[in-house]
């Protein structure tokens, strides 16, 4: 049976069938009766199809609901606990005139009556409805009887019901007040569909989700007013297809300071729902978010304040993020699409998705690690990147995510790229390069608005050099190859930097937690406020140094910069990285 429990005296919607069409009960399966009594009872979703035995009924709905019901037509649940029940809210439909559901004790016909729930007609036999009545408990524990009776032909189909009991202190759906967020939205599924209090599972009855397809762990979010107890999240998946994109998932909540204050992951796919007990959390947001590159698709998301005392799910410990490795370049990119490279000779490769090695410049580790952009300072054989300059690089720019043009973005929004990476080696005479940076409208003065930079070894930001204000020291003493995560981030116009060596950057920021890593000049982790347009990313390596500077170094195999790149992300959207 599916044992989804629900909170006391709240009525929880059901879920439609796979196939959402007005035709009589169409998806006719056969399915074998329960054949054991049901462990919850009172307060929990009875999903009808998962009676004990019946008697003239079949199962329609590919399986998701009791349907070809006549006048006394009957099923029954073994050895049912409804004491303290006083109500119940049943999910049905009908396509003709509809009918009367008896609840009775013991026996279909001679059994006590604990209660009737009229159905009237729903406009067809998909479009379930919710349908209550009262309920009175002479008798605490039986076979319970559901009788179907009314006039000719087929009354009704009926997906679930659930008996509810009184409560002083009953919980409210808090999501239904709150404001949804999703990383993106496909086929107009947009994220408000999973708080708008249907349950539905059928697409076409626009009530479900969709995030953009191949987007790398696509999140849905809700967003509370303020910091609120939160004991269970209810979630429901998509059902007239593709169940299996909603499996092995994390749910978090999140207070309003940023902080991680729950976290579960669910390997199992909800069919239809899946209910978390988070054992009591104060937070202002819930986020469930995939783990792979399937679209998100949701039916509902129900936050409830207090909990039915079902066992407490397990919080996950902080998962270290795993970076990639492979013996290709592209096996390094969350996405090969969205970036581009310009070589040494200033030349673009815009298909990263099949490009191989480079020799001297853009190569894979000897252990499959990293990604290794070098730049070598060798006479002049392949030319050199800025006419300006003389200077070199090996370096990818930011694209649109499916590759189709050069991305440009304004400082407006919440913009964020992360690199972990070492800087192995610098020229011999002019010991500078870039390994990362923000660039801005150029005509406007902005250039490389804000850039990782290492001179010698004093590793610092610098903001068009320094144009736009003065550096900001990251650390003076850097050894080569000392592996460091670094994270640029432009929220409205307002600059960040969050740096660290101790590998914990990534997933800190990812849980909200990563304020200790941000740095700060005069006591404001604001470094520069300022809007602009035209704005990308880069990553890799530009090189700070050319012939004229290296004079007798020039052309020496050993007279080069590098960089080790292990891994890098971008979002635009607030999202993790």
């Amino acid at each position: 049976m599916k044992n989804y429990l629900k909170p006391l005296g709240v009525v929880l919607l059901a879920l439609l069938s796979n196939c959402a069409t007005d035709e009589v009960d169409s998806g006719l399966v056969e399915v074998a009766p329960n054949s054991t009594s049901l462990s919850m009872n009172l307060n929990s979703i009875i999903q009808a199809e998962d009676y004990n035995s019946q008697s003239g009924i079949k199962i329609a709905g590919s399986g998701y609901r009791v349907g070809y019901i006549n006048n006394g037509d009957w099923i029954r649940f073994d050895d049912f606990d409804y004491s303290g029940a006083s109500s119940v809210s049943v999910q049905a439909s009908s396509g003709n005139s509809g009918g009367t559901i008896e609840f009775r004790a013991g026996s279909p016909t001679g059994g006590d009556l604990l209660g009737t729930v009229s159905v009237s007609n729903t406009g067809g036999w998909a479009n379930m409805q919710t349908f209550t009545g009262s309920l009175n408990d002479d008798s605490t524990n039986s076979d319970l009887y559901v009788v179907f009776t009314g006039g000719s032909g087929y009354l009704l189909d009926i997906d679930s019901f659930t008996l509810s009991g009184d409560s002083s202190t009953s919980s409210t759906n808090l999501a239904l007040e709150g404001t949804a967020e999703q990383s993106s939205t496909g086929y107009g599924g947009v994220a408000s569909r999973a708080i708008d209090g249907n349950t539905s599972g059928v697409w076409n009855q626009n009530s479900v989700t969709h995030s953009a397809t191949n987007e790398y762990q696509s999140w849905w979010q809700v967003r509370l007013a303020n910091d609120t107890n939160i004991e269970e999240i209810v979630i429901w998946n998509r059902t007239n297809c593709c169940m299996d994109r909603l499996s092995n998932f994390d749910v978090f909540v999140y207070n309003v300071a940023g902080n991680q204050v729950y976290k579960t992951t669910i390997t199992e796919t909800p069919n239809p729902s899946v209910t978390i007990n988070t054992g009591g959390v104060f937070g202002n947001r819930v986020r469930v978010k995939l783990k792979d590159s399937q679209p998100l698709s949701l039916a509902e998301v129900q936050v409830f304040g207090e909990s039915t005392g079902g066992p407490v799910d397990p919080v996950d410990p902080v998962d270290p993020i795993d970076n990639p490795t492979g013996a290709n370049p592209w096996d390094f990119f969350e996405n090969c699409n969205q970036w581009k490279i310009t070589w040494v000779d200033g030349s673009e490769q815009k298909q990263l998705c099949s490009q191989g090695e480079v020799t001297g410049q853009y190569e894979v580790s000897d252990n499959q690690d990293a990604l290794i952009f070098s730049v070598y300072l060798d006479g002049g054989e392949l030319g050199t990147t800025s006419d300006q300059t003389g200077y070199s690089r090996s370096e990818l720019r930011e694209r649109e995510e499916d590759g189709s043009s050069d991305v440009y973005w304004t400082t407006d929004g919440d913009h964020a790229l992360y690199i972990q990476q070492a800087i192995t080696h610098l020229p011999i005479n002019k010991s500078h390069l870039v390994a990362g940076q923000i660039h801005g409208n150029k005509s406007d003065g902005i250039d490389d608005s804000m850039v990782v930079r290492l001179e010698n070894d004093h590793l610092f930001l610098s903001f068009n050099g320094g144009k736009l204000r003065e550096e900001v020291t990251i650390k003076r003493g850097y050894t080569l190859g000392t592996k460091f995560e670094i994270i640029f981030r432009i929220i409205d116009g307002k600059h960040y930097c969050y740096y660290s060596e101790d590998g914990n950057l990534r997933t800190a920021y990812n849980n909200g937690n990563a304020s200790n890593y941000l740095l700060s000049d005069g006591g404001s982790t604001v470094l520069l406020d300022i809007d602009y347009d035209d704005v990308y990313f880069k990553v890799g390596n530009y090189t700070q140094s050319n012939e004229s500077t290296e004079e007798n170094y020039f052309g020496r195999s050993d007279n080069y910069g590098e960089v080790y790149v292990y891994a890098f992300n971008v979002n635009h959207k607030g999202q993790d990285i």
